[in-house]
């Protein structure tokens, strides 16, 4: 690796042993959007906020953009009902997974757009956990990556959890 990183390693969290930095993220932000990818973030995040004792909020951003043309294909009218049902699911495993390992799990729901809104909520935590799925070359320029937003505008420290897809 001549100057430069390695373009699938997003960065490298030490976790001490011992406590003398458990301090070091009080407050832990974990986004998801219910898929299976994203299982390996959410696990990492509660792992870390567990070994630190954070406190955790998990984060389900509603795609304002995407929902409009989920509502004309499924002929969807009330956005708010359908926002929580989807937002609720996606944040039970989260919530689950938190009270099975003992951990306090707050859950937020916000309409917006993904990437702009978990940068917005940056501001009130000392990480973010955030999952990718590692789409390269086209699939990413078309579909862009909120992962890759998050860590260039974030205001804190941003863990990436990659997740490979088989192309």
């Amino acid at each position: 690796m001549q100057g430069g990183t390695h373009p699938n390693i997003f960065g490298i969290l030490i976790i001490p042993s011992q406590g003398h930095l458990s301090s070091m993220y009080n407050r832990v932000l974990i986004t998801t959007d219910g898929s299976e990818s994203n299982r390996d973030a959410v696990d990492s995040g509660l792992e870390l906020a567990s070994r630190f004792g954070s406190s955790v909020t998990a984060l389900c951003v509603f795609d304002v953009g995407s929902y409009g043309n989920i509502a004309q294909t499924y002929g969807l009218g009330d956005e708010r009902e359908y926002m929580i049902k989807a937002c609720e699911g996606a944040l039970k495993y989260v919530m689950e997974k938190g009270e099975e390992m003992g951990l306090e799990v707050t859950p937020k729901i916000i309409a917006g757009h993904p990437a702009e809104t978990i940068i917005e909520e940056s501001k009130n935590y000392d990480l973010v956990v955030c999952g990718t799925l590692g789409k390269t070359g086209m699939k990413r320029m078309l579909l862009g990556s909120v992962a890759e937003k998050v860590v260039r505008m974030s205001q804190c420290p941003v863990l990436v959890c990659r997740n490979p897809v088989e192309e």
